[in-house]
């Protein structure tokens, strides 16, 4: 860091000199336009007006750097989730129809991902969506929506043997994946630029970092859920009824955990602490009613393989409501900062 003296002119204005490296190396020159930008800490950006402040963020990927064409395609996912622009897959010999068929499809779990350019031996996508259309707290909103929901047909689905309905809530959770996946585009893409992240709702570093934990927990809850769809999918292949006593305990059982991730992602999204006290402090319950179940499933079910399922459900309800206190506690991070004002932090704790 280098440290200059400001000095004042005649007229009033203030003038500070520019390090000549910092300038030669931009290969700037006397009497070029500069643009002034002053952030929100009340840092000064300079930057020549011709300079573009946001630079597409491209990568080249070559085919034969992959031992298979499932690890090309997580590369790409994961180079779309961290913000890249373009993303281009070359090869020494023509790509096979058959593999460009295959990463085609992957514009159906990456939002905003088309095809921009097409060779034998090259195949370019690019990411249309304008970062700016969706906040992050709105992406947040909708993933926690989509996973109540999931949870709610899910559990219903077992009740009442509905086994198409468990098979369109796992068709379903795929969407949500699209939401996860925009949602840690749109905290990288923030991470890397303070304009982004202002036109996406991101106020600190320390903000982005809690944004990526609430989308990664809520990700997990969707996850657990589209599990549970499995779990009856498999019952419907044992052809076995379930014990009321057993259906009636996971339905409360739901019931909290339901209310737990409700409860926490509201209060992830209203910075509300109290709430989230009051969703971490269900977690015994959970436990309390996990044990009974699991006692009932012993003593009531005969068939071995119903059991294990039935253990397995339990399971996933129990982790759903684990990831709700992991998302009350992405929420208590959110609002819990050191600041100056201490009446603002006493206002936080009493809403």
């Amino acid at each position: 860091m280098e440290i200059r003296r400001l000095q004042k002119i005649k007229g009033g204005s203030f003038t500070l000199s520019l390090p000549k490296n910092w300038v030669e190396k931009r290969k700037l020159k006397s009497g070029e336009q500069m643009a002034v930008l002053e952030e929100e800490d009340g840092a000064i950006r300079i930057f020549p007006v011709e300079m573009p402040l946001e630079r597409p963020l491209e990568v080249m990927l070559k085919l034969e750097d992959y031992p298979t064409l499932r690890a090309l395609e997580y590369s790409v996912g994961t180079y779309y989730t961290q913000g890249s622009n373009k993303i281009t897959i070359f090869s020494k010999d023509p790509i096979s129809a058959e593999h460009k068929k295959r990463l085609k499809l992957l514009r159906m779990e990456l939002p905003g991902m088309e095809v921009g350019e097409e060779e034998a031996n090259k195949l370019g996508f690019q990411v249309l969506i304008d970062p700016s259309i969706f906040s992050i707290e709105s992406l947040v909103e909708k993933t926690s929506s989509f996973s109540l929901h999931l949870q709610e047909d899910a559990i219903k689905s077992l009740l009442e043997y509905d086994f198409q309905l468990a098979a369109e809530v796992l068709e379903r959770s795929k969407e949500a994946m699209r939401h996860y996946r925009m949602t840690i585009r749109q905290v990288a893409l923030a991470s890397l630029s303070k304009s982004i992240a202002k036109k996406v709702g991101v106020k600190s570093c320390r903000e982005c970092i809690t944004f990526a934990l609430v989308a990664r927990d809520l990700n997990r809850v969707v996850y657990h859920s589209s599990s549970i769809a499995e779990h009856v999918l498999a019952l419907n292949q044992q052809k076995k009824k379930i014990n009321k006593d057993i259906l009636n305990i996971i339905v409360e059982m739901a019931a909290v955990a339901y209310e737990m991730q409700k409860m926490a992602a509201q209060a992830f999204l209203r910075k509300d602490v109290r709430s989230a006290v009051l969703a971490m402090g269900k977690m015994e319950k959970i436990r309390g009613k996990e044990k009974v179940l699991l006692t009932n499933v012993m003593e009531k079910t005969r068939d071995v393989d119903t059991a294990v399922i039935l253990g397995m459900i339990a399971r996933d309800l129990r982790r759903i409501a684990g990831y709700a206190v992991a998302i009350a506690d992405d929420a208590m991070n959110r609002v819990l900062t050191p600041i100056s004002d201490q009446n603002v932090h006493a206002r936080f704790l009493c809403s």
